[in-house]
């Protein structure tokens, strides 16, 4: 939308910018403001004889439905002193935004998806960047696992903010080599599942351009690029858990969007080798799978461990993590597939949607499902109801939790437990959960 108004019809307030004498009124606050910039009219023949008009361009995010953020324009007209001075009264205001981002690093994967991502950072994202004075520090990676080299040496107190611009797999590269190298540098035992680990300090925004974008659409709503760089401009964040998968002993990995074992893991790992097929090998390697491959059973033993909520009711965020002892609760069940997603309270429009959140009571928590044996139907509608957010609980069992420990025994072969693009392991894991990443929202 652009809007051409009088310098008169315009008020700045204590948190907002209000627009009046048009049709319909602005009211837009400080920090949705992206920047504004005096301009001057493009030379003419009617500039060369009377003078060229000034006016102000305001940039601000307007949101839409389905979550989607726009960045629209209002042009305001007067003389270039009044112009002037509202120019410095708005970015005055603007530079009191605390949350907001003055530096950021970038990290682009420039394969990942359509392989458009260098594209769209120099057309649409670089000069939404620039619109809000934000300087940025670009890496692009080169080769495979170049992600890992780039986010382990980079100084993450040079800027105020990162931002990965990739897919699911770029990102949990980037949370795998950070999380690590935090808590390796304050000298905890990361391999244990019982330590409490050490958060990043830094931010984290998310701009999609991957082939998988789960964590962006949980975090954003949408896939937009806009819509996420806007977000991130805007600076405000919150805390969001990420899972740690340990076996062996070790810390296997973390995981944003899904910890799986059986056919999610399967699916998984055909999609990885049909990559090829690009987006649609999301659609191609469940179906298959579903409708033309024999279900693989195994006897799972789960021992799930969860808080006494009753003791969380009233505790503050910070007191979660020691308001009480896990209780144990113990499973045993003949299943084809089990699954953690990447939801938590902060994460409402996360993998399988907001339709988790019935069994989510607290932050701290996560929701594990074990699926039985059931028709190819069933399952097949089941999943397309997941993809519509409207899970059924008819497949499976729906159980919230802080940690789980998982042994398994297969009635055909060893299948691996896998979380994303995860090492691999064939043996009994330990899930647990950790208040790790701070994201652009």
């Amino acid at each position: 939308m652009f809007l051409k108004v009088d310098i008169k019809s315009v008020c700045i307030e204590e948190n907002a910018l209000k627009i009046c004498e048009i049709k319909t009124p602005l009211n837009i606050e400080i920090c949705d403001l992206i920047g504004c910039r005096l301009c001057e009219e493009p030379p003419s023949f009617l500039s060369s004889l009377f003078g060229s008009s000034p006016y102000l361009s305001i940039r601000y995010i307007s949101k839409g439905e389905n979550y989607r953020w726009t960045a629209e324009t209002v042009q305001v007209t007067g003389s270039k002193e009044e112009c002037g001075a509202l120019e410095n009264r708005i970015n005055d205001k603007i530079g009191q935004e605390k949350n907001r981002p003055k530096k950021l690093g970038v990290f682009i994967n420039p394969i990942g998806g359509n392989q458009s991502s260098l594209s769209i950072y120099s057309s649409v994202i670089s000069p939404l960047f620039k619109e809000a004075n934000i300087s940025c520090d670009v890496l692009v990676t080169e080769r495979s696992k170049h992600m890992i080299d780039l986010a382990n040496s980079f100084d993450t107190t040079s800027v105020d903010g990162l931002v990965v611009m990739g897919g699911d797999g770029t990102l949990l590269e980037v949370f795998n080599t950070l999380l690590t190298r935090v808590q390796k540098e304050a000298n905890l035992d990361y391999d244990q599942p019982t330590c409490k680990l050490k958060p990043l300090e830094i931010p984290i925004g998310i701009i999609p351009t991957g082939t998988g974008n789960g964590v962006a659409k949980g975090l954003y709503g949408n896939i937009d690029v806009v819509t996420a760089a806007l977000h991130i401009i805007r600076g405000r964040t919150r805390y969001n858990n990420v899972q740690a998968l340990y076996t062996g002993g070790k810390l296997a990995s973390f995981s944003s969007v899904i910890v799986a074992v059986g056919l999610f893991s399967e699916m998984m790992f055909h999609t990885e080798r049909q990559r090829w097929m690009k987006k649609a090998r999301y659609v191609f390697v469940p179906l298959h799978l579903l409708l033309f491959k024999k279900q693989r059973l195994f006897n799972a033993k789960l021992t799930i461990y969860h808080k006494n909520r009753n003791s969380l009711d009233g505790a503050e965020p910070t007191e979660w993590e020691d308001a009480v002892q896990l209780e144990g609760k113990k499973i045993e069940s003949k299943c084809f597939s089990i699954a953690s997603p990447g939801a938590g309270l902060n994460y409402a429009c996360a993998p399988f949607g907001a339709s988790v959140m019935q069994y989510i009571k607290h932050p701290s928590e996560f929701v594990v499902v074990t699926y039985r044996a059931c028709g190819r139907l069933e399952i097949l509608s089941h999943f397309l109801n997941a993809a519509q957010e409207k899970l059924d609980a008819g497949c499976g069992e729906w159980c919230p939790f802080q940690g789980i420990t998982h042994k398994q025994e297969m009635e055909r072969e060893t299948m691996s437990l896998c979380s994303e693009t995860a090492p691999k392991t064939r043996t009994s894991p330990c899930w647990s959960t950790q208040r790790q990443a701070d994201y652009h929202s």
